[in-house]
């Protein structure tokens, strides 16, 4: 797929966060994807603003559940954003997928994502109301 230009070259690094030069909370490789898309400028900040959560459930303490109460609902606001900026949820929700398999891409990845959720396993988050969209 890399090689085909349907995905960017993932970052395969063991480093569990990768690189973000701008600091922006996203992964260069994936925030080089999402720019790539032929999508509205609010769109691809949905996108944005996906990846950044889900760059944070890697990246929270396991042991701290205010962190990672954080994390979910900041998952569940990003999913309302996308909500609100594509008027098929369906496309939205088929590009964050799409973001997520590239974000847990290695193996030290997914196992930390697998345990993040393992972690949230039979915890709760509200639906979020309003707009959530950053910035």
């Amino acid at each position: 797929m890399e090689q085909s230009g349907a995905y960017p070259k993932l970052d395969r690094s063991t480093d569990i966060a990768g690189p973000d030069a701008n600091a922006n909370g996203v992964r260069d490789d994936i925030e080089a994807w999402i720019a790539a898309q032929a999508l509205s400028e609010s769109q691809k900040k949905a996108l944005l603003q996906k990846a950044r959560t889900l760059q944070q459930t890697l990246l929270a303490s396991l042991d701290d559940k205010d962190a990672l109460q954080r994390a979910g609902e900041g998952l569940a606001a990003s999913s309302r954003c996308g909500m609100l900026q594509f008027p098929e949820y369906s496309d939205f929700s088929k590009l964050a997928g799409q973001i997520e398999a590239m974000t847990a891409n290695t193996r030290q990845r997914a196992e930390r994502y697998m345990k993040y959720n393992a972690a949230r396993s039979g915890s709760s988050t509200t639906n979020p109301r309003g707009n959530t969209c950053e910035d």
